[in-house]
């Protein structure tokens, strides 16, 4: 991926190019990588039980790329959903605290760059503060200056392009994957853009082995591009309301069938929010399972085996 990553596009919007600045200073005796959490094996187990996944909703969960901050997303009826960052330092890891761009409207799905520099999200903040918000979610971004996270930036109408986007996942070829329900196959459709010179070239949907007439939803791109793991709902073969499935990439560019991933993950239940931990040793997931949304990880060799 190209490293100048100042994002010279056109069409990009930012409420300001400030960067905001967060402390934290309360620790709750977790220490070590991954929250100090004893690993998982090849059956899924909960993570930080009543620390990160409790008796609310939270969905997603994504490290930074030297494992010292950690990114979930926490649902409550009055706000929507609002990102939540843990942070680790020689005393160990923080208690949760709202992420310094977040907390003012429903923002959800983060994905961070394989080199830590940018954190996509999605959001209905409005494109310019004298606008009212959009009516479904859009793609923004917030990128690592001198240690800090800028305010949000508007990835604009290229990517942007219809009334809802939903779950940015990057390839570590600067490639963007997101779901749109505009000009799709189905209710909602995987889309490709790559980043060439500094801009998002025009998103392509990227077919129908894996998009169809269902409603498909929070694409995983592999960092390598060999495989993609990803929501689809109602589908005939599936255990639940939303089940991960997966599909890898043969050598022409083109996509393998998607595979239902088994009851070994799903339930009856939902399944969602894919993502790797940044050494990719283990896959995090949301279910729905316990009768509220927590987060889930396996060991990333589970993956292998649907090959």
């Amino acid at each position: 991926m190209k490293q100048s990553l100042l994002f010279p596009m056109c069409s990009v919007l930012a409420f300001s190019l400030n960067a905001c600045s967060q402390t934290q200073d309360e620790f709750i005796g977790l220490k070590g990588p991954y929250l100090g959490q004893q690993p998982p094996s090849m059956e899924p187990k909960i993570f930080a039980l009543d620390v990160v996944s409790t008796d609310k909703n939270e969905v997603n969960s994504v490290f930074t790329p030297d494992g010292k901050e950690f990114y979930y997303s926490f649902f409550s009826p009055q706000r929507g959903y609002t990102i939540m960052v843990m942070k680790e330092n020689e005393q160990g890891w923080s208690k949760p605290g709202i992420a310094c761009f977040s907390g003012e409207f429903s923002e959800v799905d983060m994905f961070i760059t394989h080199d830590g520099t940018r954190l996509f999200y999605i959001s209905k903040r409005p494109i310019e503060r004298d606008q009212p918000p959009p009516r479904g979610y859009q793609i923004w971004v917030v990128e690592r200056l001198n240690g800090e996270w800028t305010n949000a930036t508007h990835l604009g109408p290229e990517i942007n392009f219809g009334s809802r986007q939903l779950y940015p996942s990057v390839a570590n070829s600067g490639a963007l994957y997101f779901n749109s329900d505009k000009n799709g196959f189905g209710k909602g459709d995987f889309f490709r853009s790559e980043y060439i010179d500094g801009k998002y070239a025009n998103p392509e949907n990227i077919g129908n082995s894996i998009n169809t007439e269902y409603d498909e939803t929070d694409p995983l791109i592999a960092p390598d591009e060999s495989y993609m793991i990803f929501t689809s709902v109602s589908r005939p073969d599936g255990y639940g309301s939303g089940d991960l499935y997966i599909s890898f990439r043969n050598t022409d560019g083109s996509w393998q069938e998607a595979k239902n991933m088994g009851q070994t993950i799903n339930t009856s239940s939902s399944e969602f929010a894919p993502l790797l931990s940044p050494d990719a040793r283990y896959l995090f997931f949301t279910s729905g399972r316990r009768g509220n949304d927590d987060i889930y990880w396996v060991d990333a060799k589970i993956i292998q085996s649907y090959k």
